[in-house]
């Protein structure tokens, strides 16, 4: 098992496509949590002497948690899923499952081999963003002569947790879309949609629909931003990421999580031991 899954680590790592999205995820992390807030707080005086100390205060070392938290559930969580969907997605479409699963290896083998790397492989796109994001508010902090005390470590700790947590899902999400679909395109743009809108769209309606309100219960970002809330975490419903649905007990979203953790990786596992592997069209 473990030649397996250093195999398939290399192949994470030989890929292009990994360092594309960790690269990216990074950029729209810090631009958005960072850039773009700092840019705001300084292009208006009059702004800075009413509210812009509220504005800067949450870019300093001490709120990290708070400021990077809230991008795990909605962009995170995509680009860990496209990082999922490719790992997995791109063997039906280059045909490598058949000669993989010819070998001596069972097919479970390979395939909890490539789970347990994507599970590796995801640590850097939560340390990355933390560490990088944390020299960009120790900069700001030098910059405007603010306090750079550092965060709370166990809040610290558990937000390092929690973000790998929520990503281990969306994963497991690509995971089992990309062996549904036997390919990588479709894969892609299903989770997308149901990432960004789909997930937005129902949660907005939840509040007025109660049916969409119990079905919402048990969708990614509504157990994600619920686990997170007691961290600190905020969102709004504004732009593609948004969120404005009802949120569950972190406890629920916690459990509610891990379920559907087991449950995507059953039914890829299930498809992927009795099916043909020959790629999709």
């Amino acid at each position: 098992m473990l030649d397996a899954l250093a195999a398939q680590l290399l192949l994470l790592r030989k890929r292009a496509a990994t360092w594309i999205l960790l690269c990216f995820w990074m950029l729209v992390t810090v631009v958005f949590a960072y850039v773009l807030p700092y840019f705001a707080y300084k292009g208006d005086i009059r702004f800075r002497a009413r509210t812009g100390g509220v504005l800067l205060s949450v870019m300093l070392p001490h709120n990290l948690v708070s400021s990077l938290l809230g991008g795990f559930p909605a962009f995170g969580g995509i680009f860990v899923l496209i990082l999922a969907v490719l790992a997995m997605g791109s063997e039906y479409t280059w045909g490598t499952l058949t000669p993989a699963f010819t070998q001596k290896a069972s097919r479970l083998k390979v395939f909890f081999s490539k789970v347990l790397a994507l599970a590796i492989a995801i640590v850097p796109f939560v340390v990355m963003v933390y560490l990088l994001g944390y020299i960009a508010s120790m900069l700001i902090a030098l910059k405007e002569g603010q306090s750079t005390q550092p965060p709370d470590l166990w809040l610290l700790v558990r937000a390092l947790a929690f973000s790998w947590f929520i990503l281990a899902v969306w994963a497991s999400f690509g995971v089992m879309i990309s062996v549904l679909s036997k390919g990588t395109s479709l894969a892609i743009g299903l989770g997308i949609i149901y990432g960004l809108v789909l997930e937005g769209v129902i949660s907005a309606f939840s509040r007025q629909i109660t049916l969409l309100g119990y079905l919402s219960k048990i969708f990614l970002r509504t157990n994600s931003y619920s686990l997170l809330s007691p961290l600190g975490v905020t969102f709004t419903g504004e732009g593609p990421g948004g969120f404005s649905g009802s949120t569950v007990s972190a406890t629920q979203a916690a459990i509610v999580l891990a379920i559907e953790i087991v449950v995507f990786l059953a039914v890829a596992a299930a498809i992927v031991r009795r099916r043909d592997v020959t790629g999709a069209s």
